[in-house]
């Protein structure tokens, strides 16, 4: 069975999913053959307990909660804020029944190398040991931490799956792992498929997305090698689009992009 989510809203608040209020947005979800929702800006205002009140009272799931952030920052005292921030956004993500939290752990160094590390190197090296703490945290709660790479334009730290995977491997927990986001690979990796399979030990979760970040369908990008490879490894997890809607009756464009994500999966 192939799991579909969705962004409700853009991080701007503008609407993907038609709908006032966030029951009608799940409720239309679910016709548009969805099963799992991310919350972006429109409904942040009622509260993560109350969005999770409202998505567990539907058949929709959320897929992700919870948050953090500042791991990798310059100051000592505020990389220690974002640790402790982050297992409270794990916990939160457990108490709310998602997936787990995503971590973009920074897009910008703000920590000069040594002369016997580079800058990558080193925030490699702090966030390997963040991690490590904030692991048993993921575990004991039972949900995942995922790492998300970026592209080279939105970030300098950590832009493919095999850096991701180098990071989760050194970690050695089966709750921190990372995301292939269909979007930021197309820009950074040389084969997608290859990418996945090759790193598919600490693979938890998958952003779609097409070439110009609107709905799967709308652009060029040939999706088939990236399915091919989750369907090889058996990935049975959630693909949630992360995109803007381009057409103009957006509850039809969701449901032709699941019909398409769907009729693809089958094929490849």
């Amino acid at each position: 069975m192939v799991n579909l989510g969705t962004y409700e809203s853009w991080f701007d608040g503008e609407p993907i999913v038609p709908g006032d209020s966030l029951e009608e947005v799940l409720e239309n979800l679910e016709s548009y053959d969805y099963q799992g929702i991310q919350i972006g800006a429109r409904f942040r205002d009622l509260g993560w307990d109350e969005i999770g009140r409202i998505v567990n009272d539907s058949n929709i799931r959320l897929c992700i909660g919870g948050g953090g952030g500042g791991l990798l920052a310059a100051d000592a005292d505020t990389r220690k804020q974002g640790v402790e921030a982050t297992k409270e956004g794990l916990r939160l993500a457990a108490r709310l029944g998602a997936i787990g939290s995503i971590c973009v752990p920074i897009r910008r160094y703000e920590m000069e190398g040594t002369a016997s590390k580079s800058q990558y190197e080193l925030h490699e090296e702090i966030l390997i040991k963040e991690l490590k703490e904030i692991a048993p945290v993921a575990e004991s709660e039972g949900v995942y931490l995922i790492l998300e790479p970026l592209n080279r334009y939105e970030s300098q730290f950590l832009q493919r799956l095999d850096q991701a995977y180098k990071i989760c491997a050194a970690v050695g927990s089966p709750n921190i792992r990372f995301m292939a986001d269909f979007f930021h690979m197309n820009i950074e990796e040389v084969d997608m498929g290859q990418a996945i399979e090759s790193t598919a030990e600490y693979l938890g979760y998958v952003h779609l997305a097409d070439s110009h970040r609107y709905e799967p369908g709308s652009g060029h990008l040939d999706f088939r090698p990236g399915l091919a490879a989750l369907k090889r490894i058996g990935y049975d997890g959630f693909m949630t689009l992360e995109c803007k809607i381009m057409a103009e009756d957006k509850g039809q464009a969701l449901t032709e992009s699941a019909a398409l994500i769907r009729r693809l999966w089958d094929e490849v």
